[in-house]
């Protein structure tokens, strides 16, 4: 399908770019991790950490920024969302903040990798209770719109259910984030919860270039 004829940045189309662009990123850094490494133990910042990923530290962290910018621009873009009835308005409004907020504190995970390790876990907090709140927002404020695909709103409450899992065992197992390589498979539902809110995203993009929205 041909994209609207518009700049991708400030349009729908920059959510399935920030998809593409973090998977790109991060599979390279993934590629150029000098030792095995395994998503079911290894945090994704790991591959962010230059004391373990000495050149594909750059790609993972320069990717989190970039995608935090593109996310930025794509929740700007979600005007077309409005509706006439004042609380779905505002619901998408302030599913629109949260979104913008988890860009900004994607674009503070890559600035701050983990050899700032306060500064990092305060910026990938903030990340993933933003994507909780924003998956939230989104899915109530959309369910009956008419152009939201029903089977993409099931998904989006499955999200949701893997991004309260994440933060429940993080809550639950507080020590497992002081190991960089934890004995349990803890990371692995980090990944998860990161790819799937950002497939999410991704469809919601494609919806809007497919209606042009």
């Amino acid at each position: 399908m041909k994209i609207p004829e518009q700049k991708w940045f400030l349009s729908p189309a920059s959510g399935l770019a920030a998809f593409v662009i973090f998977t790109v990123c991060t599979l390279t850094a993934v590629a150029l991790y000098p030792t095995p490494y395994n998503p079911l133990y290894d945090w994704l910042s790991n591959l962010g950490n230059v004391n373990f990923n000495p050149v594909g530290a750059y790609f993972f962290n320069g990717g989190c920024i970039l995608t935090g910018i593109v996310l930025v621009s794509f929740f700007i873009s979600l005007k077309s969302w409005y509706h006439d009835v004042t609380w779905n308005k505002v619901l998408v409004i302030l599913g629109q903040a949260a979104g913008i907020f988890t860009g900004i504190a994607l674009i503070g995970v890559g600035i701050f990798s983990e050899t700032h390790i306060a500064e990092h876990m305060l910026a990938a907090g903030l990340l993933f209770k933003s994507l909780f709140i924003l998956m939230i927002i989104f899915n109530i404020a959309l369910f009956r719109h008419s152009v939201y695909m029903r089977a993409l709103a099931y998904y989006g409450m499955l999200v949701i259910f893997i991004d309260l899992s994440f933060v429940w065992v993080l809550f639950r197992f507080r020590d497992i984030l002081g190991q960089f390589t934890p004995t349990m498979p803890v990371p692995g539902l980090e990944w998860t919860a990161v790819f799937s809110s950002l497939a999410w995203i991704g469809a919601l993009s494609w919806i809007m270039i497919k209606k042009r929205l």
